[in-house]
């Protein structure tokens, strides 16, 4: 089981995030941030393309919802993903 929480603080603007998970490293598959533009965690059955994805696209300006429509319309598997976008 895998637990993870992605924030911004509302003084600073810096973003963060924490996961806890029974599988080793699972980090390194789940966890990504970008100073300045959000925060993105991918957990469950992984696909570790999707949280550079999501970054890229609010980078581009879009809001966290629509980003991640952006990314999710059409992929395969993605009913068996769980993300998380600040």
């Amino acid at each position: 089981m895998t637990f993870s929480l992605v924030g911004r603080c509302a003084r600073t603007g810096q973003f963060g995030m924490v996961i806890s998970s029974s599988s080793p490293a699972v980090a390194a598959r789940c966890a990504h941030v970008r100073a300045g533009v959000g925060a993105v965690a991918s957990q469950n059955v992984t696909d570790p393309a999707l949280g550079p994805l999501v970054l890229d696209a609010l980078a581009s300006g879009l809001d966290a919802g629509a980003a991640l429509q952006r990314v999710t319309t059409g992929r395969d598997f993605i009913d068996w993903r769980q993300l998380l976008v600040v």
